[in-house]
């Protein structure tokens, strides 16, 4: 169970696409609102940890840090625990480079891969990688993500083939109130429900583990929240 975990958690920290969320995407701008998002992860409505991605803005440079941390309990001991950033360089609305570094049980893994046209290189640990695609990655933490038919798996630097399916407006009742919200389905080698605010930035995601298990990312504060939601605030 703890391996599947792993394999879920690790591709978060979130195509055939229906013409209405090429609209969605092109309505908002890039990259959205810069600032630090903080969101609580839950595994099956238990926390579990917290996910902080920072978006800062220096003219066409986008820098987007996903930081997750994660530890699981069972009977009061930690059975798995789990570091990771992953940082992603944009040049305009290109995603040009990726670094990845996970700590986890089985050690720490680390790797880049940079591009060059559409072409990228670099490694995963010891692991070449090399294959070109025009893609975003599986943070999802702006709508332009939903988009083509190819995203990049963030944790492994590799692709992976999704579609891609707008599920239109929907409201959710956030810890800072009721949010109007854009929802999509990932289908695919990556499997998520995703929605997002009307600036274009990420605030709720939902997948199930090949346990059963539902791991959900929501929103706990943003830049222009009118409360600030520690860190520690969703640490189990």
């Amino acid at each position: 169970m703890m391996r599947s975990l792993l394999t879920l958690l690790a591709a978060c920290g979130l195509l055939l696409l229906a013409s209405s969320a090429g609209a969605a995407e092109n309505s908002v701008d890039w990259p959205g609102r810069a600032g630090r998002y903080v969101f609580e992860i839950t595994r099956d409505g238990k926390p579990i940890g917290t996910q902080i991605v920072s978006v800062q803005q220096n003219g066409e440079t986008v820098i987007a840090i996903t930081e997750s941390k994660i530890a699981v309990e069972m009977l009061g001991i930690t059975v798995y625990r789990m570091h990771q950033v992953l940082t992603e360089t944009y040049q305009g609305k290109r995603l040009m480079r990726l670094k990845a570094e996970t700590k986890d049980p089985d050690g720490l893994r680390a790797g880049e891969i940079t591009r060059d046209g559409d072409h990228w290189t670099g490694k995963m640990g010891k692991q070449r990688r090399a294959f070109d695609c025009d893609c975003m990655t599986s943070t999802m933490w702006h709508i332009g993500s939903m988009t083509g038919t190819t995203m990049i798996e963030a944790s492994q630097a590799r692709t992976r083939a999704i579609t891609i399916e707008d599920k239109g407006p929907e409201i959710l009742d956030l810890p800072e109130g009721k949010v109007e919200t854009h929802h999509f389905l990932v289908k695919g080698e990556i499997e998520r429900d995703v929605w997002y605010d009307q600036t274009g930035n990420l605030v709720s995601a939902r997948q199930t583990g090949s346990d059963g298990s539902v791991i959900r990312q929501t929103l706990m504060s943003d830049p222009t929240a009118s409360r600030e939601t520690g860190d520690e605030a969703s640490q189990p």
